[in-house]
């Protein structure tokens, strides 16, 4: 995660983003005065300040600023964006949130503006002078900028694109960020929704195109990748903390998601190897 301020200018101002020569994350602008237009995706999300700036789909693009505009601007990485974010059941409106490219207007709602503001000069700050457990303070600025956008937006509902599908999705992504580690079947989701198991795999597989079993798994096998990148625990220990009680289970379970043994992908991380193996699991973006 990088913070840079943006200062008040003579001419307007110009940056491009997420282009092929770089790296792709999220973008966030906070204005504190002026405004400006972002581009990206073929739309454009104009700004005004006080006002904050989210694109999520990391699309290439392009930002504009007004001469004289005054403000923040961040560039967000998947690693810290899914630190802040969090496993908990709450934190499903936070990953609707940040897929999805918006303006917010702050006025009304100073509080939010001076926590963002401070917030986000806080990562700067670390960032110049990192200490101790530094991805951790970064990540809990983060989840405080993210939950208070979300305050400020009204929940997910305020945003477009809720439909009834969408809802029963949304719906079972909580379900599944609450029991993943417990091995639900499907059949016990879709009566926890109140669906039949044929209507929660229509709407699945319509919807993002995986069955509700492949995106239970895929979950599963993410949170392993993390542990194993993360954790100290042994591999028994690990696939217990998820819910195998057969280190053989979990080590073929996690064979057959990632095409790599637990161990190896371990090894390969703390190698730091360039071709480390990764699991084609779906993106944020891939989930309402």
């Amino acid at each position: 995660m990088d913070v840079a301020t943006i200062d008040c200018g003579l001419h307007a101002r110009f940056w491009s983003f997420n282009g092929a020569t770089g790296g792709v994350a999220r973008q966030l602008v906070l204005m504190t005065d002026g405004g400006g237009e972002a581009e990206a995706g073929g739309q454009r999300l104009a700004i005004a300040a006080p006002a904050l700036l989210w694109l999520g789909d990391m699309k290439p693009g392009r930002l504009r600023l007004e001469a004289g505009a005054t403000g923040l601007r961040a560039q967000i990485g998947d690693d810290t964006l899914v630190d802040a974010i969090g496993d908990e059941a709450q934190s499903v409106a936070l990953r609707y949130l940040v897929d999805r490219d918006f303006t917010l207007s702050l006025a009304g709602h100073a509080e939010a503006l001076g926590l963002i503001e401070r917030c986000l000069s806080a990562v700067i700050a670390e960032r110049q002078q990192p200490r101790e457990a530094s991805a951790l303070l970064l990540s809990a600025l983060l989840r405080i900028v993210l939950v208070s956008m979300l305050r400020v937006s009204g929940g997910r509902e305020s945003l477009p694109g809720v439909g009834e599908r969408m809802s029963l999705l949304q719906r079972f992504r909580q379900l599944v960020e609450m029991n993943f580690r417990n091995h639900w079947p499907v059949a016990r989701y879709a009566a926890a929704l109140g669906v039949s198991p044929d209507r929660l795999h229509a709407i699945c597989t319509d919807g993002i195109g995986k069955s509700p079993k492949a995106l239970v798994s895929e979950r599963l096998a993410r949170e392993a990748m993390l542990r194993l990148e993360r954790s100290s625990l042994t591999i028994q220990q690990l696939g217990h903390s998820l819910g195998f009680s057969d280190p053989a289970h979990f080590s073929s379970f996690f064979r057959k998601m990632t095409g790599t043994p637990p161990g190896r992908y371990r090894r390969a991380v703390i190698d730091a190897r360039t071709d480390r193996p990764a699991l084609h699991a779906p993106s944020f973006a891939e989930w309402p």
